[in-house]
């Protein structure tokens, strides 16, 4: 099957200025191969042009969102359509591109290809809502005293997590897979877990760095 949209060697969006509310905060490129990235202030945001219609229901977000909302506000997005225009898909690494941001929640869509994976980790004090808008991922849970759980979510279906959610994601089908992500508060850092000499280990991350693989 093909697919309308194509992977590039490094990151390329298909339009030259995204379609992002016109208070946003954006990361460059360049700066995710950092280790710890400054939050930018007020005074370097800059001005983008407004949400089109279907999504200017975002900017009415003026509290924080518990999980449920979260992935009910991803699946309105899903539902319209409108996460196609900010698909950005690498062959390199999982990929992601922002929607909307303001200080109680920010909104991704992230592109999965074939092989790419987010390893173990946390959102903070996060909380997070997911809708696959297309293809299929997988997601796999860690739950102290228990067994590992994992299953695939596929287009259509929704995932929410609460503050202290743990998770590794992959990619299950399509090329790209699709997935659109909520945060609230907007994620600053996150933690990933690996296991070190027997014991897990966590590290803390930049909410905005690219989630290594396992």
């Amino acid at each position: 099957a093909t697919s309308e949209f194509e992977p590039q060697g490094t990151r390329k969006s298909r339009y030259a200025q995204p379609l992002v509310t016109s208070r946003v905060r954006m990361r460059r490129v360049a700066d995710r191969s950092q280790t710890a990235v400054p939050w930018p202030t007020h005074q370097e945001m800059e001005d983008f042009p407004p949400l089109p219609d279907d999504l200017r229901f975002l900017a009415d977000v003026d509290e924080r969102l518990h999980a449920p909302e979260l992935a009910a506000l991803c699946a309105r997005i899903r539902e319209s359509g409108l996460w196609r225009d900010y698909v950005v898909v690498s062959n390199e690494a999982r990929e992601y591109q922002m929607i909307f941001e303001n200080d109680f929640v920010e909104v991704w869509v992230c592109a999965w290809m074939a092989g790419q994976q987010a390893a173990l980790h946390d959102h903070d004090i996060s909380e997070v809502g997911i809708s696959v808008a297309d293809g299929a991922i997988t997601e796999r849970h860690m739950r102290l005293g228990q067994v590992d759980s994992g299953h695939v979510l596929r287009a259509g279906q929704q995932q929410e997590g609460g503050r202290g959610y743990i998770h590794h994601v992959e990619h299950f089908a399509g090329a790209p897979a699709v997935s659109i992500h909520a945060y609230s508060p907007p994620m600053v850092c996150a933690g990933v877990y690996r296991e070190v000499d027997g014991q897990t280990w966590r590290e803390r991350v930049p909410g905005r760095g690219t989630i290594p693989p396992e």
